[in-house]
């Protein structure tokens, strides 16, 4: 698997916030999202992360994730999927039967299924739903659909906004969701739209849905890496 970091810190978002995490971030991905700066443009850039990889097996991450001491652990990316499904599947096993919970932050365009040991509750999955104002809204559609059916109550789906267009958008697919096992959240683009203006929105229309802040962000500079 290609890996571009592994290291310790404080999970930033997701239903896992604020706990210690060890950090496992793979290079590559399948979207682009041009319609703001992506977080982490050096895990999606092949001029850039090509000279930072290196290959490593399910076993050598493995025993890397050992040696430091939280017990939980996010897998991200880039876009984790796109590794060696064979290798990846066998670490989430490795690292859940060794008692670890375990993030995985993914766009959903790559099928769960022969990638993750689906059902354990110590496993959660972050999907990140693409609206029209990402610009991938209409990429891999039909994948994601499939997978967001398998999320269960530890798993969420996070709505990345920069307008009321994308707010509005959201809700739409709320509404032809119906009820959901899987939380949803609303995610303000870095520097594109207030929290407060998502907090008003998910108040108006009386909304079954959380606010994510990547408190990562406020806590160290935005673009600062290995945090």
């Amino acid at each position: 698997m290609r890996l571009l970091e592994l290291y310790t810190t404080v999970q930033g978002e997701g239903p896992n916030v604020g706990k210690p995490t060890t950090f496992v971030r793979f290079a590559g991905c399948n979207m682009r999202c041009p319609g703001w700066p992506c977080d982490t443009p050096y895990s999606i850039e092949p001029s850039i992360w090509r000279h930072e990889f290196e290959e490593v097996s399910s076993e050598g991450i493995a025993e890397r994730v050992a040696s430091l001491n939280p017990k939980h652990v996010c897998l991200t990316g880039g876009e984790p999927l796109l590794q060696n499904k064979q290798e990846l599947f066998t670490l989430v096993e490795h690292l859940l039967d060794a008692e670890y919970t375990i993030d995985v932050f993914t766009n959903g365009s790559i099928p769960f299924i022969n990638h993750l040991p689906l059902g354990d509750p110590a496993l959660t999955i972050v999907m990140d739903w693409k609206l029209e104002g990402s610009g991938e809204a209409n990429h891999f559609l039909a994948n994601r659909s499939m997978n967001r059916k398998l999320l269960t109550e530890v798993d969420a789906v996070k709505f990345v906004v920069k307008d009321e267009a994308d707010l509005m958008e959201g809700r739409s697919w709320m509404q032809t969701w119906g009820q959901t096992a899987h939380r949803v959240y609303f995610s303000p683009a870095w520097d594109l739209i207030e929290p407060a203006q998502i907090v008003g929105f998910i108040d108006k229309y009386n909304l079954d849905a959380w606010l994510n802040l990547q408190t990562h962000k406020y806590i160290w500079e935005p673009t600062a890496r290995r945090i």
